[in-house]
């Protein structure tokens, strides 16, 4: 009953809502919604676009600042080498003159030291054979000198060796005669003791008989007191003996000992003569040495002043040669400028013609973008006309682009004298070598390259660049530049345009700047048709 009756309360509660006239559905509601997220959407695809053409219009705008700027700084390079030529040419010129003056006065100078010289070897010779002759006469005086001191020496070893043997043999004797006297005196002492044995054996028996006992006592003691006495004799006449003999003999000792000294002193008196004598004879000697080899020196210098003299008539030789050569390198020059300045103007020429392509491509490119941002095409028939008019459009600018390119000017038209040496005149060089690029892995040869026009200045490049590092060598001039300057010489091999080196990599080739100019504006046309489609597609909610 209760749940009844709160039912039809809640249905009592409960109002009619009345709706507005111009109240919009739910289902507007969210067709308005997707329309707005569709078109947020869209909004934010186009900024994208929008963004992304911006940042591909500034590379372009970059690219083309980049160019202009390679260019200028290719100009102002090339001038700079030019001006560097010409000062090195000036220098070479001022160098030419002042080495023809210091060769004038080389001359004049060695001619002078030439006469002096001869009369000083002529005094010099005449004087050195006068004392090589006093010298030899010396020389003979010493080998006599040295004769008769190795005989003295001869015999003063013999006295030695005698006088050690006689030594020896006195020791000898001295030796056999003590073994003697010792042997003799234990014999006697032998016999004495047996004898004295015999008697008191003797005396004893005679005395036990006749004497008592205290004078038997009396007798011992007057025989042990005899004995000692004895004893004491003989140990003093042995000593007496010993004495005497060792007087004998340090008597006999000091008499040859002073014998010895008198010897010695004689010796040692004759030794220091005779060394003083040796000391003045090689002090003499060194120094007739040293004059030998003052005057040896004299010579060598003599003959070291001639091959001097000679030396110099080869480098005057040798700098007239490599002024001529010099003539030939500042011609060498001359037709590198020339080269340099021909590609300076082939690569300025196609810069601009790159530069006219590109603006015009961006050009078309901006109008299409704009046509269809003023014209809001939703057909996709026209879109896609207009996409392949665009592509078209293109294809023919870069197809015009890449038959309209600028031919590379030849060289034959550069003005080249005739070659004063052939190779191997000068005879620095054999006439059958050929010389090698060592920076270039191909050898390439200049006829092959430049055409027949150019065969003689061939065959001088080849002669200048054998002669001109002689030249560098003997005279410090720097006739070549360094590896800095390597690339910016294209005179010296030329290449086809379907040739590749490792030096071609460091300027960029026109063909491949061309080619990443088309893809980058095959890039931004991509983009472009890209958005046509998504700006002018009907959307599925609506």
């Amino acid at each position: 009953m209760a749940k009844g009756k709160g039912k039809k309360g809640k249905r009592k509660g409960k109002k009619k809502v009345v709706k507005p006239e111009g109240a919009l559905t739910e289902v507007d509601k969210t067709f308005y919604e997707l329309t707005i997220t569709d078109l947020n959407r869209k909004l934010a695809r186009l900024r994208s676009t929008n963004t992304e053409l911006e940042e591909k219009n500034e590379i372009l705008t970059e690219k083309l600042a980049k160019l202009d700027e390679d260019r200028n700084d290719v100009i102002i390079y090339l001038k700079r080498i030019l001006q560097e030529r010409n000062e090195e040419i000036s220098e070479l010129q001022a160098g030419v003159t002042k080495l023809k003056e210091s060769l004038d006065q080389d001359k004049e100078d060695c001619a002078n030291k030439i006469e002096q010289m001869e009369n000083d070897y002529k005094q010099m010779h005449e004087q050195l054979t006068s004392e090589i002759k006093l010298l030899e006469g010396k020389l003979n005086a010493l080998e006599e000198f040295r004769l008769q001191r190795e005989d003295l020496m001869k015999k003063f070893e013999v006295q030695e060796d005698q006088m050690e043997e006689q030594e020896f043999r006195h020791k000898r004797a001295i030796y056999e005669i003590e073994r003697k006297f010792i042997i003799a005196k234990d014999k006697l002492k032998k016999e004495m003791e047996a004898k004295l044995l015999q008697l008191s054996t003797e005396f004893q028996d005679a005395t036990e008989i006749r004497i008592a006992a205290t004078t038997h006592r009396v007798i011992r003691e007057n025989i042990a007191i005899n004995n000692e006495l004895d004893e004491m004799l003989n140990v003093h006449k042995r000593l007496y003996s010993e004495n005497e003999e060792m007087r004998q003999r340090d008597k006999s000792l000091r008499q040859q000992a002073q014998l010895h000294c008198i010897e010695k002193n004689k010796a040692l008196s004759k030794s220091r003569v005779q060394s003083s004598i040796i000391d003045q004879l090689t002090n003499e000697h060194e120094s007739m040495k040293g004059k030998l080899t003052n005057y040896k020196n004299i010579e060598s210098e003599m003959h070291n002043a001639r091959e001097d003299l000679h030396k110099t008539l080869l480098k005057l030789q040798n700098t007239e040669n490599k002024v001529r050569i010099l003539e030939q390198n500042l011609h060498s020059a001359r037709c590198t400028i020339k080269c340099l300045q021909t590609e300076s103007g082939y690569y300025q020429a196609e810069a601009v013609r790159l530069e006219e392509v590109i603006l015009e491509a961006v050009g078309s490119i901006k109008e299409t973008t704009k046509i269809q941002k003023s014209q809001r095409i939703t057909d996709n028939a026209t879109l896609a006309m207009k996409r392949e008019n665009l592509l078209t459009h293109l294809f023919k600018l870069m197809i015009t682009a890449k038959d309209a390119k600028i031919q590379k000017p030849s060289l034959s038209s550069i003005g080249s004298t005739e070659s004063i040496y052939k190779k191997g005149d000068l005879g620095f060089v054999p006439p059958e070598t050929k010389p090698l690029r060592p920076l270039l892995r191909a050898f390439r040869s200049m006829e092959s390259q430049t055409g027949t026009s150019l065969e003689e200045e061939s065959d001088d490049e080849k002669n200048k660049s054998d002669l001109s590092a002689i030249g560098a060598i003997d005279t410090g001039f720097n006739l070549d530049e360094g590896p800095k300057d390597e690339d910016s010489q294209p005179s010296v091999v030329f290449f086809d345009e379907n040739e590749s080196t490792e030096e071609e990599e460091v300027i960029p080739s026109t063909e491949n700047s061309l080619e990443g100019d088309i893809a980058s504006a095959t890039e931004v046309v991509a983009s472009a048709g890209k958005l046509v489609p998504t700006s002018g597609r009907p959307s599925t909610s609506e």
